[in-house]
């Protein structure tokens, strides 16, 4: 399944809208199994990138209201740590209400927001809220699954329908073009389309998407019952964070990348959990060599857990706090929980549907 990104979808809009009825949606966070990092456009210029991962059952949820005209609301809650450097405490709300005339806010809670707002012209008398199972800078894609969602419950509040191409294309636009961030183009893509999915990318974004074949039912379920996620509690900003990557030791790690995502992608089809944590672990690998001080978190914790059984351990994400991917064998998970000590740990299910309305949803 190919998903052209040739052109921009953010053609200003002359005029803004008001919903015509509420309307909520929601998408699915991700983790990338191998190949993470080959997907930034400076990287996956040089020949391409590929991404191997599933979609989480992890949602970011966004429920856009009429409002009263003239006016726009915004609201952002989640229940993980604070956002990197907004100060709010976990499980807290950032409310902001602001006249249809004024600025877009830059505050960093709102920035995105703002964002799809302007991308699908409904602007005015509007009320918008997501609502997160975990913060920002997690690691595991969640402001994508926001801006995913966020453009899916907009457009759906209007009478207007969209694809997950779309919806994905339209995504990594705004972080691009808007936002100015420097980011992938994987996680825009598992919240539109959800499921196990391998990934191709260029320098302007994904180029293929092809759900994952799986040799063996009995594959998903081992591999799911070993995974952890560990809450570092350490939030960042992602941008901020590949800012700092060194382009030549990103093209360098680059072919490490894609070609543990196509040891990833081969033990799928076989049915092989052995072959898939091995393409794991070299996926881990080279992305320690990606950026070490990104890693560093991944570093200490395998140390910190040294000689309990992990086969696989890596940070998710750009690095530099978020989450941490642990693999090990279900009977070791005891020892493992314990050793984090107050950690927050998700035992995650694997391959969530995509972007979706709420069934209440008037359409």
């Amino acid at each position: 399944m190919s998903t052209p990104c040739a052109g921009s979808l953010l053609a200003p809009r002359t005029t803004l809208r008001s919903p015509l009825w509420r309307a909520a949606a929601s998408a699915p966070m991700r983790v990338s199994f191998a190949g993470g990092g080959s997907d930034l456009p400076g990287v996956a210029r040089q020949g391409g990138g590929r991404v191997v991962g599933a979609a989480l059952d992890l949602r970011v949820r966004v429920v856009v209201e009429p409002f009263d005209r003239g006016w726009v609301r915004m609201e952002v809650a989640s229940h993980g740590p604070g956002q990197p450097g907004g100060g709010a405490e976990a499980g807290a709300a950032c409310v902001l209400t602001r006249r249809r005339t004024d600025p877009p806010r830059e505050d960093l809670a709102f920035r995105l927001i703002e964002a799809t707002l302007a991308a699908t012209g409904v602007g005015d008398g509007v009320a918008l809220r997501v609502e997160a199972e975990t913060s920002p800078g997690a690691g595991l894609g969640g402001s994508a699954s926001a801006a995913v969602a966020a453009l899916f419950a907009l457009r759906a509040s209007v009478g207007e329908a969209a694809s997950p191409e779309e919806l994905s294309r339209e995504a990594v636009a705004i972080e691009r073009e808007r936002l100015g961030n420097a980011c992938g183009a994987q996680d825009q893509v598992f919240a539109a389309f959800g499921g196990l999915l391998d990934l191709a990318f260029d320098a302007r974004g994904c180029s293929e998407v092809r759900p994952l074949a799986v040799g063996s039912p009995e594959l998903v379920p081992a591999l799911s019952a070993g995974l952890l996620l560990v809450d570092t509690a350490v939030r960042r900003v992602s941008g901020e964070v590949l800012d700092r990557v060194d382009a030549g030791a990103a093209c360098e790690a680059k072919a490490e990348l894609v070609a543990a995502a196509g040891d990833v992608a081969r033990g799928f089809e076989a049915g092989s959990l052995a072959l898939v944590l091995s393409g794991m672990r070299r996926g881990a690998a080279a992305k320690v060599r990606l950026s070490e001080a990104a890693s560093a978190i991944a570093v200490s914790m395998r140390q910190r857990l040294d000689g309990l059984g992990i086969e696989v351990l890596r940070v998710c994400g750009a690095g530099g706090g978020g989450h941490i991917l642990i693999w090990a064998p279900a009977e070791r998970h005891a020892r493992i929980v314990e050793a984090l000590g107050p950690c927050l740990v998700r035992r995650p299910a694997l391959g969530a549907a995509g972007v979706r309305l709420d069934p209440d949803t008037r359409v």
